[in-house]
């Protein structure tokens, strides 16, 4: 095999880095290949690079149950993310954008390439836009990337028309189509959302195959699937669902029939229709509480739990949306459990940007004029910055909200002061 390349080649090479780029996808010493997907192409490598790597190589490899044959075939990836990855074990360099980041992401996760996972999220965080964060989102929801995707339901939850008339959005799999249907706060009117699916759904059918789709009567609803209760027809106009609805395909006749019923106010039994009210709303605005911070010394209980307390008012009538609480400095992981009357919400968050992170509802708490709320929240993790100063009240606009001093009988809540917190934002929207 040496005799198909010049010799001495390695004189040319003169640091290690460039040995090792001479060495990528090379035949030379190669003593394991690679296929993906159904493509025939061939990926030369080598164990010794990829197993220093990555702790899953060395596993396959030079483990107990290492692998024997010469070529693996990985089905899970494409040609493209394959060769980047190969490309930055040999070399460090990257041709990253924002198409093939997701997979690049998805490889080094499969195989616990940290340092390789926090450059991809690093700049798909930086590179979100409508025309893209649908796909992200959809990778996001697969991988369990929270972070990731709690940044991607924001740009769609503020620009929904755009991202869901991007080309994007026809690419991405029924679990991220079920998910946006679920969400209360979009910025678009269902007739439009409505439009939006019925090219999703003919683009699903055409990916499983399915041709002559307006002679297949069950296509459609086929694809969509139990989705399909979570689109809002009521917020529709008579018209509108009249023109889009009976004749996509996407209902049965009984349940067209059940539709105009609820239209000329008759009470529908049984409906499967449960979700009500409209979507759109007014740009979700966020209310800073402090006029400074500093570091947190630990005040946790002996399991690690730390707990804080928000109460407040408002002027007008509103929808609560979240917090921003504060975090660390060095990207840390939260394990956070906030309560607000009759919601709640768990989930593991990463402290970024301003030391803190944001925690939201997947649907709004709303709140008249002057109502007294509270906010609890139950949070593990390493210590944090904390709100050293707060503002007895903030105003944006028209909008006025008032601290008050939480209940202090609960000995399990601490910080309970309106002068130190955690939280460091509240998001509300006008109603």
């Amino acid at each position: 095999m040496a005799s198909k390349y010049h010799d001495d080649w390695q004189s040319s090479k003169k640091t290690i880095s460039e040995r090792n780029a001479y060495m990528f996808n090379n035949e030379l010493l190669s003593d394991v290949s690679f296929t993906c997907g159904e493509s025939s192409r061939i990926f030369h490598a080598h164990k010794y690079v990829l197993a220093t790597s990555s702790a899953v190589f060395f596993a396959m490899f030079y483990g107990d149950l290492a692998q024997k044959e010469s070529t693996i075939r990985i089905s899970d990836t494409d040609e493209k993310s394959f060769e980047l990855f190969l490309r930055y074990l040999y070399t460090d360099e990257w041709e990253v954008t924002a198409k093939n980041a997701t997979g690049i992401l998805y490889l080094a996760k499969k195989y616990l390439i940290s340092h390789l996972a926090k450059k991809c999220r690093k700049f798909l965080e930086a590179s979100i836009q409508p025309d893209n964060v649908c796909l992200v989102l959809d990778k996001a929801i697969q991988l369990d990337e929270n972070k990731l995707e709690a940044m991607c339901w924001g740009i769609v939850s503020e620009k929904t028309r755009e991202c869901v008339n991007s080309e994007a959005f026809c690419s991405i799999g029924p679990r991220t189509v079920s998910a946006l249907l679920k969400r209360d706060m979009l910025t678009i009117k269902e007739v439009e959302l409505l439009r939006a699916v019925l090219k999703w759904v003919d683009r699903e059918c055409a990916r499983q195959g399915i041709t002559n789709i307006d002679e297949n009567k069950t296509a459609r609803r086929r694809a969509v699937g139990e989705s399909v209760y979570d689109i809002r027809f009521a917020e529709m106009s008579q018209e509108d669902f009249a023109k889009y609805v009976p004749s996509a395909g996407i209902l049965t006749e009984t349940e067209v029939i059940s539709i105009f019923q609820t239209f000329s106010g008759l009470d529908v039994a049984d409906s499967k229709w449960k979700k009500i009210g409209k979507r759109w709303r007014p740009s979700i605005e966020n209310f800073q509480l402090h006029r400074g911070f500093k570091s947190l010394g630990d005040n946790s209980d002996p399991d690690g739990t730390k707990y804080d307390v928000l109460t407040a008012s408002v002027n007008k009538a509103v929808a609560f949306h979240g917090v921003g609480l504060f975090g660390d400095a060095n990207g840390s992981e939260y394990e956070v459990q906030l309560e607000v009357k009759d919601k709640k919400v768990t989930g593991t968050y990463t402290s970024h940007k301003t030391h803190g992170y944001d925690v939201m509802l997947t649907t709004p708490v709303y709140l008249q004029p002057s109502e007294e709320f509270t906010v609890t929240v139950k949070i593990k993790g390493p210590d944090s910055y904390w709100n050293t100063n707060r503002n007895p009240s903030v105003k944006k606009g028209s909008i006025v909200v008032t601290f008050h001093t939480s209940d202090s009988s609960n000995t399990e809540q601490t910080d309970q002061n309106v002068n130190g917190s955690r939280f460091s934002t509240i998001y509300l929207s006008r109603l």
